[in-house]
């Protein structure tokens, strides 16, 4: 059994792309081929397969071609020596038609190079298997929520900086950073967010819509964080025990500490340094 990277619909070809020959040894050897495909994998002809063979290389592993490119058109013909006797090939839906028509249509373009996984920085420092399915990254975040239903998943769209990284990276364009935003949205229509959680972050949204409550805010902050805040020998602040709902997050990581100084009060100082040197 393999499953393909691409399939080319007008002669049914079944592309395997590796860099050590596996694929080409699994899919010749046995007397029986069994090829599993996401829908998404289909493409129309041979000269769009070689766009995306120009294309998945050089996103997954910075090669302008990779070492195996193994193309199954059927089974052995009469007179040739390799290949299966049989081929079959199951096109797997689980839930993607679903997609098709809705503001995550985009998703389905994913080629699985792994850009993104590379760019973003909270798979770099997790890993995969903290996402709980098969697929990692921006793109796991997005695809596992939508394919499994919420109830698995549910937590990953929060798992995101939203810095745009895998966005910028990706070779087909996806808009990962949007699609994780408007996951978020559902999940809050859809009441799935913890109250206290909601009840947070309206007082944060309110807080950032005033000026004086934001600057008042960072003040106490400040004060807050300081009998938790040791520094270290590199002169950097980090709080390690912190109170109440944020003491998990403590547990196995340590907190920045609150600037005394924000980076408002920072900015007006500059500017009259500037005026003054003029």
């Amino acid at each position: 059994m393999t499953g393909a990277n691409f399939v080319a619909a007008a002669r049914g070809t079944l592309c395997l792309v590796t860099n050590e020959g596996n694929g080409r040894l699994t899919a010749s050897l046995p007397p029986v081929h069994v090829a599993v495909v996401g829908i998404e994998k289909l493409v129309p002809t041979l000269d769009d397969l070689a766009v995306m063979l120009a294309l998945l290389p050089r996103s997954a592993t910075g090669q302008k071609i990779t070492t195996y490119f193994t193309m199954v058109q059927g089974p052995r013909r009469p007179g040739e020596l390799d290949g299966p006797e049989e081929v079959h090939v199951v096109f797997l839906d689980n839930g993607r038609h679903n997609l098709l028509g809705s503001d995550f249509e985009e998703a389905l373009y994913c080629i699985r190079c792994g850009a993104c996984q590379n760019a973003c920085p909270v798979y770099r420092n997790i890993g995969g298997h903290a996402y709980g399915g098969v697929y990692g990254g921006p793109i796991g975040a997005v695809i596992t929520p939508l394919l499994s239903g919420f109830s698995q998943g549910s937590e990953l769209p929060q798992a995101s900086s939203l810095c745009g990284a895998c966005w910028e990276v990706c070779p087909v364009g996806i808009h990962l950073h949007d699609h994780l935003i408007r996951l978020r949205a559902r999940l809050v229509a859809d009441g799935r967010g913890h109250r206290l959680e909601r009840l947070l972050v309206r007082a944060w949204a309110s807080v950032w819509r005033r000026p004086w409550a934001y600057r008042t805010f960072t003040r106490l902050a400040y004060w807050a964080m300081r009998p938790f805040v040791h520094r270290r020998p590199d002169g950097r602040e980090l709080a390690d025990r912190l109170p109440g709902p944020v003491g998990a997050w403590t547990q196995s990581r340590s907190f920045p500490a609150v600037a005394r100084r924000t980076f408002r009060d920072r900015w007006a100082e500059l500017a009259q340094e500037e005026d003054h040197g003029r």
